[in-house]
C-alpha cells in the first residue's frame, strides 16, 4: 500500500511537473483516464470523447477544434494566476460548436482563454465558466438558447441573435461578468452585476432584456435613440455612464421609469484603474467611494465584484500549484507529502 501511495503521488507531481512544459489533455470518460499530448491533444481528445466526458487541458496553447459533443472542457484559467502560479489555457484559432438539442447532456466550457470567434451553429443549456472569449456569436441559422455565462469576460463583441436577424427563441443569463459591445440585434438577456461597454455600438439593439446592478457606459458624446436603452427593457439599480452632458438619456425609454438607477458621467471617479479601455489584466475594482456610494438591489456594490457571485477568475477545478515529496521515508515508514491546490467555490 506504501508503495502504491508513492507511486500516485509520484505520478500526481510529475504530472504538473511535465505539464509546465508540455501540452497534456486528458479524457475521462466512466472512470477511466486516458491522456493526449501536444498543441492538438484537445483536438484528439474531443475525437475519443462522448457526450458527459470530462475534458481537462494544462496550462499552454491548444489548436482549437470544432466542438459537436456535450463535454466538460476544463482549462486551468483565462489568466495568468500569480497566486496560485498558474499560466492560462489558450485555444488559439476561430472555432464553431453545433451540438443537436436532442442531447441530453449539457455542454460546460471553463477556464480557457478563446483567443478568436466562437460561433454558433446549435446549444442549449450551455455554461460558460470562467473564460476569456473574444467574439461569440451565432451563425447564419445559429440558435443559441437558454445559454448561461458566469465570471467571463468578453473582451470585443458577442451577440446572441443569428445573421439572419432573427430571434428564434435565444436567449442568454449572464453573470458577474464584463461584456464588450453588442453587434446587431440581441433579445431575452439578463445581465446581473455586469459591466457592459457598448464603445459607441446601439444599445436599443438589446430588446426585451432586463439589467440588474449593471454597470452600462458609452463611450460616445453623441446622444441619441440608438444610444438609449431599448423601451422593451427594464434596468433596476444599474449605474450609467455616457459622456456628454445629458448622461440619464440611456434610462429616458425603459419601461420602468420609477426604478433606482444611478447617471454618471465620469468612469474615472468610479473605477480605480480603469479607463474605459479594455485590457485582459484589468480587474475592473471600483473605487471605494463609488463602492459605498452606487449599490444594487442587494445593498452590495454594482458591477462585476458585488451581488451573491463577485468575480473570481480562479477555476473551480482544483489545480495543484505545489507538490514536494520527501527523497526517502522515516524510519517507522512515514513519507512526507506536501500538496498545495487551489481552487475557487
Amino acid at each position: 500500500m506504501k508503495k502504491l501511495f508513492f507511486s500516485l503521488v509520484a505520478l500526481i507531481c510529475a504530472t504538473m511537473s511535465y505539464a509546465q512544459s508540455s501540452l497534456i489533455a486528458t479524457l475521462s470518460h466512466d472512470g477511466e483516464i486516458s491522456t493526449f499530448y501536444g498543441a492538438g491533444a484537445l483536438r484528439d481528445a474531443h475525437e475519443a470523447a462522448q457526450h458527459g466526458d470530462i475534458i481537462t487541458l494544462s496550462s499552454g496553447s491548444f489548436t482549437s477544434v470544432k466542438i459537436t459533443k456535450a463535454i466538460t472542457l476544463r482549462g486551468a484559467g483565462m489568466q495568468v494566476d500569480t497566486i496560485a502560479k498558474t499560466n492560462p489555457t489558450v485555444i488559439t484559432g476561430d472555432f464553431n460548436i453545433n451540438i443537436p438539442d436532442s442531447v441530453e447532456q449539457r455542454l460546460t466550457v471553463e477556464g480557457l482563454f478563446c483567443s478568436e470567434i466562437i460561433s454558433i451553429d446549435n446549444l442549449k443549456n450551455a455554461s460558460f465558466l470562467k473564460d476569456r472569449i473574444k467574439e461569440i456569436r451565432p451563425g447564419w441559422n445559429g440558435k443559441m438558447q437558454n445559454i448561461t455565462f458566469i465570471h467571463c469576460k468578453i473582451s470585443n463583441f458577442y451577440n446572441i441573435n443569428n445573421e439572419r436577424g432573427q430571434n428564434d427563441g435565444n436567449s442568454a443569463s449572464i453573470v458577474n461578468c464584463y461584456i464588450a459591445r453588442n453587434s446587431g440585434v440581441s433579445y431575452n438577456l439578463e445581465f446581473t452585476n455586469c459591466i457592459l461597454n457598448q464603445n459607441n455600438q446601439s444599445l436599443d439593439n438589446i430588446r426585451n432584456s432586463i439589467f440588474n446592478n449593471c454597470i452600462i457606459h458609452q463611450t460616445t458624446h453623441t446622444i441619441n435613440s440608438m444610444h438609449k436603452l431599448n423601451g422593451s427593457c427594464y434596468a433596476y439599480y444599474c449605474l450609467g455612464l455616457q459622456h456628454g452632458n445629458d448622461p440619464e438619456a440611456m434610462f429616458r425609454n425603459i419601461n420602468n421609469n420609477s426604478t433606482d438607477y444611478y447617471a454618471y458621467n465620469d468612469y474615472t471617479n468610479i473605477f480605480k484603474t480603469y479607463t474605459g479601455t479594455y485590457t485582459d489584466e484589468e480587474t475592473f475594482e471600483l473605487t471605494d467611494e463609488a463602492k459605498a456610494k452606487y449599490l444594487g438591489s442587494d445593498g452590495t456594490e454594482v458591477g462585476i465584484h458585488g451581488g451573491s457571485l463577485p468575480f473570481d477568475p480562479t477555476p473551480t477545478n482544483p489545480q495543484i500549484t505545489k507538490c514536494n515529496v520527501a527523497s526517502k521515508s522515516t524510519a517507522d515508514g512515514k513519507l512526507s507529502v506536501d500538496i498545495e491546490v487551489s481552487a475557487t467555490e
